[in-house]
């Protein structure tokens, strides 16, 4: 399984770092409750490609009181891991 480390920052809380699968950063995302998002799995997702990039970073409200934001970089553990 294909990990990634992110981390979520938003004005107001402590930095949220961790290294996890996509659905468990998804599941942090609903959990924090963050003013305008869209369903998680549409951040991170590469709309030309229809795939997710292995790395990234999405702000949402950027220069607002209550922006926040999420950058991911894919984890490469070696040459025989599988997705």
């Amino acid at each position: 399984m294909t990990h990634y480390a992110w981390t979520i920052k938003a004005g107001g809380q402590q930095d949220v770092q961790k290294v996890t699968t996509l659905p468990e950063l998804y599941d942090v995302l609903q959990m924090l409750k963050l003013p305008g998002i869209a369903p998680p799995a549409w951040l991170t997702m590469d709309p030309w490609r229809d795939e997710l990039p292995s790395d990234g970073r999405f702000v949402c409200n950027e220069g607002c009181a209550n922006e926040w934001s999420v950058v991911w970089t894919k984890v490469a553990y070696g040459p025989g891991d599988k997705d």
